[in-house]
């Protein structure tokens, strides 16, 4: 079986996919720090810790480290959570928003 590349998942056409790929970019930045919010984009876009870990040149336990911040932060206890989390904050936000989606949340 061949592996999609990481593009195939990128929903990039049409109102809907702005909308995912805006909240996606903006996603985490009012409630973690710069390098929390980019692993936890990272991990709703399905890399593992140590696949992060090497694109953002750490080690894979300093992402363990980050995962954990970013559960503790959010109220979360699994990455299955936060990807639920994400959803629940993208049908919150408005369409065309730049704000990060969680703002919306109540």
């Amino acid at each position: 079986m061949t592996a999609l590349p990481p593009h195939a998942f990128a929903p990039t056409e049409g109102a809907m996919g702005h909308h995912v790929m805006a909240a996606m970019s903006h996603f985490g930045n009012s409630r973690l720090s710069d390098r929390e919010a980019a692993v936890a984009r990272l991990i709703l876009q399905g890399h593992s810790s140590k696949v992060i870990a090497r694109m953002l040149g750490n080690s894979p336990e300093t992402v363990k480290v980050y995962r954990k911040r970013i559960h503790t932060k959010l109220g979360l206890a699994s990455s299955a959570e936060l990807f639920s989390l994400f959803l629940a904050a993208l049908c919150a936000a408005p369409e065309g928003t730049a704000d990060d989606p969680l703002i919306h949340l109540s």
